[in-house]
């Protein structure tokens, strides 16, 4: 069996009566598991048979591109369909907020046969980062828009939109050779045994940085670009505001954003905040160490 490892969570596939192809993309190398027997935090239950009718289902949420995600009862289904792509779904994942059974409904044209019965293994995205946003609402973290480094042994997050710097920023600490890079584009933040952690995953940007690490965290940099370096404290409140929008939060699923809400609290009540406008110069990695030390 291959699982998957990402923040210290573990996702397993089971099934029976075929074999998982497993092309995953070369970021997703650090965080397989091969013949691992540590028992799965989270078990897929991998079907390969007629899909579930889920036409009485309520549809939240349409990402209008490959997948959308639906609720009947205490169920969520989420559909993967990509335009151009087979006729009708692909799969369906069905899973509950006690992640205790999970089951991923493989339509027919999904397999090949060679000797063996094959399907694509369906743990990557968007199972595996939809799976991960719903659990760490529910056990206590969240999937940040953020790149991540290690400085003199603490951790340190820098989150930001699209084309606010997290790849320029990781690839000046890469040229300094300065520091350990995480990620430049996703980190997982949780909260383990009362200390928050800022975790690498396989979801990198345009640096292709994805390291299975982990870190406590010491300090959240807000970033954008600049025409000079400068460091801001930031307060609560600020700090606050400005997590909310790099946070992967499912804005449609009420129980499960008032979850991230308060675990978004929770991060700007204990982790010191900050503004960080930067030159894309290598002296902004100067001001971060000297910062940390």
């Amino acid at each position: 069996m291959v699982s998957l490892e990402i923040a210290g969570i573990l996702l397993a596939i089971a099934g029976r009566d075929f074999r998982v192809r497993h092309g995953h993309e070369p970021a997703y190398e650090p965080f397989i598991k091969r013949d691992s027997v540590t028992a799965p935090d989270i078990s897929v239950n991998v079907v390969v048979s007629g899909l579930p009718d889920i036409s009485g289902a309520k549809r939240i949420f349409n990402s209008e591109s490959s997948w959308s995600l639906c609720v009947e009862g205490g169920d969520h289904y989420l559909v993967l369909n990509p335009p151009g792509i087979g006729n009708g779904p692909l799969w369906i994942a069905r899973f509950d907020l006690s992640f205790k059974t999970i089951t991923v409904f493989c339509d027919k044209q999904l397999t090949t046969y060679e000797e063996d019965l094959f399907i694509p293994n369906p743990l990557t995205y968007p199972l595996d980062q939809i799976l991960l946003m719903y659990y760490l609402a529910v056990k206590g973290g969240a999937i940040l828009h953020a790149a991540g480094a290690v400085l003199n042994n603490k951790g340190y997050i820098f989150p930001g939109r699209s084309r606010a710097g997290k790849s320029t920023l990781i690839r000046q600490f890469l040229s300094r050779q300065r520091g350990e890079a995480l990620s430049d584009d996703r980190i997982v933040v949780r909260k383990v045994d009362g200390t928050f952690k800022a975790f690498g995953t396989p979801w990198p940007g345009e640096a292709d940085i994805a390291a299975n690490k982990s870190v406590p965290l010491s300090g959240i940099f807000f970033i954008a670009h600049g025409n000079n370096n400068r460091i801001r404290d930031l307060n609560r409140r600020e700090a606050f505001e400005r997590l909310l929008p790099v946070t992967s939060i499912p804005w449609y699923d009420r129980e499960i954003t008032e979850k991230l809400l308060v675990f978004c609290e929770d991060i700007v009540s204990h982790v010191p905040a900050y503004g960080l406008s930067f030159k894309p110069t290598g002296e902004v990695v100067d001001i971060l160490e000297n910062f940390s030390q």
